[in-house]
Protein backbone atom coordinates (compact mmCIF):
# COMPACT_ATOMS: atom_id res chain seq x y z
CA UNK A 1 0.00 0.00 0.00
CA UNK A 2 3.01 2.11 0.90
CA UNK A 3 4.18 1.71 -2.98
CA UNK A 4 1.48 2.75 -3.77
CA UNK A 5 1.11 5.79 -2.03
CA UNK A 6 4.32 6.88 -2.94
CA UNK A 7 3.96 6.51 -7.09
CA UNK A 8 0.94 8.35 -6.65
CA UNK A 9 2.79 11.27 -4.88
CA UNK A 10 5.26 10.85 -7.49
CA UNK A 11 3.28 10.94 -10.12
CA UNK A 12 1.44 14.21 -9.24
CA UNK A 13 4.77 16.14 -8.61
CA UNK A 14 5.47 15.33 -12.57
CA UNK A 15 2.21 16.20 -13.54
CA UNK A 16 2.47 19.61 -11.43
CA UNK A 17 6.01 20.34 -13.35
CA UNK A 18 5.27 19.62 -16.77
CA UNK A 19 1.62 21.76 -16.32
CA UNK A 20 4.04 24.74 -14.83
CA UNK A 21 6.28 24.39 -17.78
CA UNK A 22 3.35 24.25 -20.55
CA UNK A 23 1.65 27.05 -18.63
CA UNK A 24 4.95 29.06 -19.02
CA UNK A 25 6.30 28.17 -22.65
CA UNK A 26 2.35 29.23 -23.60
CA UNK A 27 2.81 32.78 -22.72
CA UNK A 28 5.00 33.44 -25.59
CA UNK A 29 3.86 34.08 -29.16
CA UNK A 30 2.31 36.80 -31.53
CA UNK A 31 -0.88 37.35 -32.74
CA UNK A 32 -1.19 39.52 -36.43
CA UNK A 33 -4.45 40.77 -37.18
CA UNK A 34 -5.66 41.56 -40.75
CA UNK A 35 -8.65 43.51 -41.30
CA UNK A 36 -10.87 45.94 -39.24
CA UNK A 37 -13.58 46.15 -36.20
CA UNK A 38 -16.85 47.97 -37.17
CA UNK A 39 -19.99 49.07 -35.86
CA UNK A 40 -22.83 46.83 -37.05
CA UNK A 41 -24.12 48.58 -40.31
CA UNK A 42 -27.42 48.56 -38.94
CA UNK A 43 -29.81 49.04 -36.19
CA UNK A 44 -33.14 47.49 -35.73
CA UNK A 45 -36.28 47.15 -33.62
CA UNK A 46 -39.38 44.85 -33.80
CA UNK A 47 -42.55 44.74 -32.60
CA UNK A 48 -45.12 41.95 -32.44
CA UNK A 49 -48.90 42.96 -32.63
CA UNK A 50 -51.03 40.21 -30.20
CA UNK A 51 -51.94 37.37 -32.60
CA UNK A 52 -54.51 34.78 -32.38
CA UNK A 53 -54.70 31.51 -33.44
CA UNK A 54 -55.68 33.15 -37.11
CA UNK A 55 -53.48 36.05 -37.94
CA UNK A 56 -50.07 37.22 -36.81
CA UNK A 57 -48.14 40.45 -37.34
CA UNK A 58 -44.53 41.06 -36.79
CA UNK A 59 -42.83 44.87 -37.62
CA UNK A 60 -39.50 45.25 -38.03
CA UNK A 61 -37.81 48.63 -38.62
CA UNK A 62 -34.66 48.73 -39.95
CA UNK A 63 -32.15 51.84 -39.74
CA UNK A 64 -28.98 52.13 -41.83
CA UNK A 65 -26.08 54.91 -41.81
CA UNK A 66 -24.63 53.24 -45.03
CA UNK A 67 -25.82 51.73 -47.71
CA UNK A 68 -26.47 47.63 -46.66
CA UNK A 69 -28.32 44.65 -48.39
CA UNK A 70 -29.87 42.16 -46.80
CA UNK A 71 -31.02 39.16 -47.80
CA UNK A 72 -34.83 38.37 -46.08
CA UNK A 73 -36.48 35.50 -46.03
CA UNK A 74 -38.87 32.92 -44.08
CA UNK A 75 -40.39 29.97 -43.62
CA UNK A 76 -43.16 27.95 -41.37
CA UNK A 77 -42.28 25.18 -38.61
CA UNK A 78 -44.12 23.03 -36.76
CA UNK A 79 -46.48 20.09 -36.99
CA UNK A 80 -48.90 22.79 -38.80
CA UNK A 81 -45.89 23.77 -41.65
CA UNK A 82 -47.98 22.63 -44.15
CA UNK A 83 -51.27 23.89 -43.58
CA UNK A 84 -53.29 26.68 -45.21
CA UNK A 85 -51.83 29.80 -43.98
CA UNK A 86 -51.25 33.10 -46.24
CA UNK A 87 -47.88 35.02 -45.33
CA UNK A 88 -47.70 38.46 -47.05
CA UNK A 89 -44.68 40.24 -46.75
CA UNK A 90 -44.63 44.04 -46.90
CA UNK A 91 -41.90 46.82 -47.21
CA UNK A 92 -42.86 50.60 -46.46
CA UNK A 93 -46.70 49.24 -46.34
CA UNK A 94 -46.44 48.17 -49.67
CA UNK A 95 -47.39 44.03 -50.40
CA UNK A 96 -44.62 42.34 -51.85
CA UNK A 97 -45.39 39.84 -54.45
CA UNK A 98 -45.73 35.93 -53.90
CA UNK A 99 -42.29 35.40 -55.40
CA UNK A 100 -40.39 37.90 -53.66
CA UNK A 101 -42.61 37.43 -50.16
CA UNK A 102 -40.84 33.79 -49.47
CA UNK A 103 -37.11 34.99 -50.13
CA UNK A 104 -36.46 38.78 -50.85
CA UNK A 105 -33.21 40.60 -51.51
CA UNK A 106 -33.25 44.72 -50.69
CA UNK A 107 -30.38 47.08 -50.32
CA UNK A 108 -31.10 50.95 -48.89
CA UNK A 109 -29.72 53.28 -46.75
CA UNK A 110 -32.10 55.37 -44.05
CA UNK A 111 -34.94 53.77 -42.64
CA UNK A 112 -36.81 51.11 -44.11
CA UNK A 113 -40.38 49.31 -42.42
CA UNK A 114 -40.51 45.62 -42.83
CA UNK A 115 -44.07 43.90 -41.79
CA UNK A 116 -44.75 40.03 -42.05
CA UNK A 117 -48.54 38.92 -41.61
CA UNK A 118 -49.29 35.35 -41.34
CA UNK A 119 -52.99 34.71 -41.67
CA UNK A 120 -54.86 31.16 -41.38
CA UNK A 121 -56.49 31.18 -44.62
CA UNK A 122 -59.24 27.91 -43.35
CA UNK A 123 -60.83 28.73 -39.82
CA UNK A 124 -60.27 25.71 -37.21
CA UNK A 125 -56.65 24.57 -37.04
CA UNK A 126 -54.00 26.81 -35.47
CA UNK A 127 -51.37 29.00 -37.08
CA UNK A 128 -47.93 27.59 -37.64
CA UNK A 129 -44.74 29.33 -35.88
CA UNK A 130 -43.16 31.54 -38.70
CA UNK A 131 -38.89 31.94 -38.70
CA UNK A 132 -37.96 35.08 -40.10
CA UNK A 133 -34.25 35.26 -41.15
CA UNK A 134 -32.65 38.49 -41.69
CA UNK A 135 -28.77 38.66 -43.64
CA UNK A 136 -26.52 41.28 -43.91
CA UNK A 137 -24.88 40.67 -47.67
Amino acid sequence: MRIVTLQFAAASVLLSLASSAMAAGGNSGVIHFTGSIVEPPCTTSTTSTAGSKQRATIDMNLSCDHRSAFDVAFQQIGPNANSATTITLSRDGKPLGSEEAAYYRMAFKGQTNLRLTAKRSAAGGELSPVIMTISYL
